[in-house]
């Protein structure tokens, strides 16, 4: 592959172009989508609560997210593999039925009385190493929607993600404060939805089979597991891309801990907290409508350097205005800026790549991404030890800032072009 994204095959043109608003297929997979979502988003405030109160230990309740993420980045690549060989459908109902699963034990052990730290832990390795999977319901849009059609879907992706990162935590902290099962058992019932969704799915079996049926006999796909990681190094694109978000991660998550600490160090309430953080998803939300504009007026490289720019300047802001109300506006202008970068990697993803070697990279690119969070996060740990919160911001934004130097130096992505069926979308 070259700098210049590869147009899209005759077989891409598979899918007829049947509005996205009366194509079945679609709305499954979205519906779908929204309820496992939702689920989580709900349960993954809960799963520290019920740690902390069941042993009032902040570290205890830490290693819930530690777990689940190391569990995660061990899953990712060989799930990419299967991906690439196996039915994608069929491995969407596995995972969604060991998600079912998790949070119904919960629930039930919490009811039975018998619910133990070691027990929520296990439920975040399984949690952890099943969330790969749900990247098979974004490489079947491209086999229930029409190529010109790919970025209008992701968007619409983008929008859902958004909704459910904002309604979810405070659904799962009211739920927990009538019950401390209740978020689990949301999250049991959003699984069956999803799982119905998948169930109703109307595909051919051509098309959910990634290399359309020329693996039957299970073989080994050609390339292995790392080919994903080799075809992002190799491409000066994709290993660009790749390189700033990862740069981007490590001094990105670590901003809203930072953020957490000063706040607490400003005595501010618990509920000024909750909707500084959520800035971030709101901003999303009305990032959303920009996408369509954005990717007709930039080239994909330029989608991804003016967001890295966005970042970096609202976190020089955060550190330098340490107002509640300041830091979340600047937190919604910097989620503004996430639909349209994650909607350009995903339509690289989906239109350069052979089908059967999306899954791994894919895969490979998410790996790219989740190793710059532990990295970042470890760090601003030791220095809020040591320094301010609003230090730590500084040393973050500077972080930010190397992302953005990097990728406008870049002359592939700068370069790059739009496949010709995302250009006229």
């Amino acid at each position: 592959m070259t700098a210049t994204v590869a147009a899209p095959t005759a077989q891409d043109g598979a899918a007829a172009a049947v509005p996205l608003r009366r194509n079945r297929n679609f709305t499954l997979l979205w519906g779908g989508s929204a309820a496992a979502m939702l689920g989580l988003a709900t349960a993954d405030i809960a799963y520290p609560l019920v740690i902390l109160a069941m042993t009032g230990s902040p570290l205890r309740a830490g290693l819930f997210a530690t777990v689940q993420l190391v569990a995660t980045v061990l899953a990712t690549l060989p799930v990419g593999q299967l991906m690439d060989r196996h039915d994608r459908r069929r491995m969407l109902l596995v995972s969604e039925s060991l998600r079912l699963l998790a949070g119904a034990g919960v629930a039930t052990a919490h009811f039975a009385g018998v619910l133990t730290v070691w027990q929520l832990l296990a439920t975040a390795a399984l949690l952890g190493a099943i969330q790969p999977f749900a990247g098979a319901r974004t490489l079947m849009i491209r086999q229930v929607v029409a190529p010109e059609q790919v970025p209008d879907a992701l968007t619409r992706e983008q929008l859902r993600n958004h909704a459910c990162e904002l309604t979810g935590p405070p659904l799962g902290g009211a739920l927990f404060a009538v019950s401390r099962a209740l978020p689990f058992v949301f999250a049991a019932v959003s699984s069956v939805v999803s799982l119905l969704s998948v169930l109703f799915l109307r595909v051919p079996e051509s098309a959910l089979r990634a290399d359309g049926g020329r693996n039957a006999g299970g073989g080994k796909p050609e390339g292995g597991v790392l080919l994903g990681i080799k075809t992002i190094l190799r491409d000066p694109v994709m290993r660009a891309t790749a390189l700033s978000l990862c740069l981007v991660n490590v001094a990105g998550y670590p901003i809203f801990l930072s953020l957490v600490v000063r706040l607490r160090d400003q005595h501010a309430a618990s509920g000024t907290t909750g909707l500084v953080v959520a800035a971030a998803a709101a901003g999303g939300l009305a990032g959303t409508p920009l996408v369509k504009p954005l990717l007709r007026a930039l080239r994909p490289g330029w989608v991804l350097i003016v967001a890295c720019v966005v970042f970096a300047l609202t976190n020089f802001g955060m550190t330098f205005f340490a107002d509640p109300w300041a830091d979340a506006v600047f937190l919604a202008a910097s989620g503004a800026a996430i639909p349209s970068a994650v909607v350009m990697v995903n339509v690289l993803i989906l239109q350069a790549v052979p089908d059967e070697q999306r899954g791994r990279t894919a895969a490979a690119l998410e790996m790219f991404l989740l190793v710059g969070i532990p990295a970042g996060t470890l760090a601003a740990s030791v220095a809020l030890q040591w320094l301010s919160p609003t230090a730590t911001l500084l040393g973050l934004s500077l972080v930010m800032s190397v992302a953005v130097l990097y990728a406008a130096s870049q002359r592939a992505l700068r370069d790059a072009q739009w496949p010709e069926a995302a250009r006229d979308a």
